[in-house]
């Protein structure tokens, strides 16, 4: 809703950062995922960032399904280099944790990890 808005952030508000995605309770169809990272990828977004971090779907409904849809469109957007977690323990699942906006954070490939680099509190 806010994208195309005076409060949607400028172009190089997505540079150098990690984004992250979750699901709602509203468990969306994988189609909806599908069209959203499209829509990322024709704003140029995705090729700004540094990585992704996906949460856990909610009650793990349509993990299989979201994953692949997932490989998919970042293959069609010939990102395959870009690092990506999927299935991490933050937003509208159990456990949560909380991921703080604008802390410097890490995603290490090679451990399957995802560090918080500097406190989330100011």
């Amino acid at each position: 809703m806010a994208k195309g808005t005076l409060i949607w952030p400028y172009n190089n508000a997505w540079d150098d950062v990690i984004l992250f995605f979750e699901t709602s309770e509203e468990i969306p169809e994988p189609k909806y995922i599908e069209y959203w990272l499209r829509n990322y990828g024709s704003q140029g977004i995705l090729n700004r960032v540094k990585g992704i971090v996906f949460g856990k779907p909610y009650d793990n409904k349509y993990y299989k399904e979201y994953k692949s849809v997932i490989q998919k469109v970042l293959n069609e957007l010939n990102l395959n280099e870009l690092p990506i977690l999927y299935n991490m323990n933050f937003g509208h699942t159990l456990p949560m944790f909380v991921v703080p906006y604008g802390a410097m954070a890490e995603i290490n490939c090679n451990d399957k990890s995802f560090s918080i680099l500097e406190s989330g509190v100011i």
